[in-house]
Parts: structure tokens; C-alpha cells; sequence
């Protein structure tokens, strides 16, 4: 391995080094080439940006920004989230990250060792025990990789589903179920409207949407504050992360709701869901459907349905979804999940610390 280190060494064009920052902007010229390569990265996503990272700052987590350059120029890293907390091992955590040239194994393998040596130093300063990882790739996992453990929690979903939407919106059609595009037909038919409004009395009937959603399909829901905080963050054009709110209405009763989120060219189906009342004039077809307009308008030609199981497990809890997604057609997608590595001396220092504050070491 150090023999291909050396040979490569000879082929990049300037020096690798790690620049930390706890805030990098938006507007400033870094800031622009980190999201342009974050948009880029196939294996990345929207929580690596920096759009997402103000979101973080503002639910009160602490952000770390690890850049790799080579020479001048930019070409990996990753953002990494933590909290502080008085006792326990605190990880440091990149969901979507590192971001990396992974098609390019040498050269990956370069970055990753002037990375991980920041990660560990900077993870030592602040008493953090471990650095957990997810970049979306396939198995089998980079050879580089090898040194990190799966983790017990992935931070984002390990199985989903991709629609291409790079098509023509006829041929998005055709690809799906027929009952997807006769449910679309009777909402249209039924007199469904979509609207698009991110406003404070749309976040407030999105919201009573979600918790009906939440409550009858049992699924975990945030709350209302993480999509105030979020629409208010992630509300504006021109981020790298832009989030989009569309409501279903029957009779000027909203019906229906859903969050997109569009990161370069993947749009994702972030939460959705329709109310308990009128559930059989499918608005959430006709939801979906428009979502998916919306996207190819902005210039995504990826729908991520964000969760989902290829086999039909009735006892699973993504069992019900998985039905109703897979009408649309697409792709499976299965991706390695988190992945962690411990650093033993502040894990130990960690350890300590707990013990003391339960009196069981002086």
C-alpha cells in the first residue's frame, strides 16, 4: 500500500491538506465550491451542504467543517455534527459524507488519511469518541473503509427507491403501476388541487397533516418546531438544499401535505402524508405526482422516495409505504448504512468521566 501511496504522491498536482472550520458561508468562494461538489457527488447528499448546516446550528447541535485540498484546489471532506453532553461517548457525525472522489480509489485513499488524521485530532480536543460515517454507496464498501465498524443506528435510510425523472413526464407515466396512474386520473377527476405554500398558516396545516399521518401509519414524527426551524432555513432560493411545501386541497380543505427537498439533482420525498378524512379521493397520488413536476422543473432528475423494502414484509414498519412507492416505479437501492470508527483515547477519557460522575472511580 505505501508503494502506491509514493507512486500517487508523484501524480497530484499540489500538496493535500486539511483546513477545520467551525462556520464556513454560503457566499463566500469555498462555500460555493463545497456545495458545487457536495450537488456533484453521487454518493452524497443534502445533509452534507451548507444550507443543511445552518439548519443543524439552528436545533442547537455544534457543526464542524473538515476541508481536504489539494494544492489550491478543493476536492473532499466532510461537515460533522455533534452535541455536548456531560457524560457518554459523543460521536461526531457526517450523514452523506465524507465526501469523496470514490470512483477514484487511490486518490480517495490519499484524502481519507489526511481526513481521518484532522477528524481524529479534532474529535481529541473536544472529547468526542467516535466518527460515524454514511456515504451512499453499494456494497461491497471501499477498501478504505475497512478500518470502520458498522454502526448499531443508520442515520439515514439503508434501502430506498430512485425514479429517473430525466424522461419526459409521458414516459414517467408509463413506468408507473397502472393504479398509480388511474389514482392520479380520479384525484384530477374528483376535483383535488395541488398548491405549493410554505407560508406560516401552510406550515401549520402541513404539520396537523403529519400528525394524523404519524398517528394512523405509526411512524415517528418530529416536532413542530424541527419544520419551522427547517422551512425557515431551507426556505430560500438559490441554496444548495431548497425546501418545498405542497398541500392537497378538496374543497378548500387541505387533504394532503408533503416536504420536498431538492439538492442538484436529486429531489427527496422528504415526510408526507394525508388526512384521515377523504382518503378515497387519492390525493396522495395526485401529491406525489406533482412533487415530481415540481422537481423536474428545478432541474432534479432523481426522485428519492426515502425509505423503503424491496420484499413485502407485512411486520416491517416501512411495509405500507414501500406499497404505495413502489406503484410509481423506480429503482431499489440498497446502500452499505452508517458505518464508525472509535478513537480509544477519548473513548477511555469518556468511560472515566461517566464513572466519576457516578462515584464508582475517586
Amino acid at each position: 500500500m505505501s508503494s502506491v501511496m509514493e507512486n500517487l504522491s508523484h501524480s497530484l498536482t499540489g500538496e493535500v491538506h486539511v483546513v477545520v472550520q467551525d462556520r464556513l458561508e454560503s457566499g463566500t468562494a469555498c462555500g460555493a465550491a463545497w456545495d458545487a461538489l457536495v450537488q456533484s457527488t453521487e454518493a452524497s447528499g443534502f445533509m452534507q451542504t451548507l444550507a443543511w448546516a445552518d439548519f443543524k446550528r439552528r436545533q442547537g447541535l455544534s457543526v464542524a467543517h473538515f476541508l481536504v485540498f489539494e494544492g489550491e484546489q478543493l476536492v473532499g471532506g466532510c461537515i460533522g455534527y455533534y452535541s455536548i453532553r456531560a457524560t457518554g461517548a459523543r460521536l461526531l457525525v457526517s450523514p452523506d459524507g465524507p465526501v469523496m472522489p470514490w470512483l477514484d480509489a487511490e486518490r480517495t485513499a490519499v484524502y481519507m488519511r489526511h481526513l481521518d488524521t484532522a477528524v481524529k485530532n479534532y474529535c481529541s480536543d473536544k472529547g468526542l469518541s467516535a466518527w460515524r460515517i454514511e456515504p451512499r454507496l453499494t456494497l461491497p464498501l471501499p477498501e478504505v473503509l475497512k478500518n470502520f465498524s458498522p454502526a448499531p443506528i443508520d442515520l439515514l435510510p439503508k434501502e430506498t427507491l430512485y425514479l429517473d425523472l430525466s424522461g419526459e413526464p409521458e414516459s414517467i407515466l408509463a413506468g408507473m403501476h397502472h393504479k398509480a396512474r388511474y389514482n392520479i386520473k380520479v384525484a384530477e377527476r374528483n376535483g383535488v388541487s395541488i398548491v405549493q405554500d410554505a407560508g406560516p398558516e401552510a406550515r401549520t396545516e402541513l404539520y396537523k397533516i403529519l400528525e394524523q399521518a404519524s398517528q394512523r401509519d405509526l411512524f415517528f414524527l418530529e416536532p413542530a418546531s424541527f419544520f419551522e426551524d427547517l422551512i425557515e432555513e431551507l426556505g430560500v432560493e438559490g441554496l444548495a438544499t431548497t425546501v418545498h411545501v405542497l398541500l392537497a386541497k378538496h374543497q378548500e380543505q387541505v387533504i394532503g401535505g408533503l416536504l420536498l427537498l431538492i439538492c442538484g439533482r436529486r429531489a427527496t420525498y422528504l415526510y408526507g402524508g394525508v388526512a384521515n378524512e377523504k382518503r378515497n379521493v387519492m390525493a396522495g397520488y395526485l401529491l406525489q405526482w406533482r412533487a415530481m413536476q415540481l422537481a423536474r422543473e428545478l432541474g432534479a432528475t432523481t426522485y428519492d422516495f426515502y425509505g423503503y423494502i424491496e420484499q413485502a414484509d407485512p411486520n416491517h414498519l416501512y411495509c405500507q409505504f414501500s406499497e404505495f412507492k413502489r406503484k410509481f416505479g423506480g429503482t431499489p437501492m440498497r446502500f452499505g448504512g452508517a458505518r464508525e470508527q472509535f478513537y480509544m483515547d477519548t473513548l477511555t477519557d469518556a468511560v472515566v468521566r461517566a464513572f466519576k460522575e457516578i462515584n464508582l472511580v475517586p
